[in-house]
């Protein structure tokens, strides 16, 4: 589930990004780009999240790999 809510995000932040491009949508309902950023800090707010998580992850295995070394 985690995949398919990756991927979710990474088709939202693309869809955001070339709608800003190539559209005038934003500048028209300026509401709309300001969803868009809240939910684009929340997918960064998520990513580093999970990142901090992996981070740790990889920590934890490397000391416990040398303390059995």
């Amino acid at each position: 589930m985690g995949h398919l809510r990756r991927l979710a995000e990474l088709a939202f932040l693309i869809a955001f990004g070339l709608t800003e491009i190539t559209t005038t949508v934003f500048d028209q309902y300026p509401i709309l780009m300001w969803l868009g950023a809240v939910v684009v800090l929340a997918i960064l707010v998520d990513s580093l999240r999970c990142a901090r998580s992996q981070w740790r992850q990889l920590r934890e295995a490397w000391s416990g790999s040398e303390a059995s070394g």
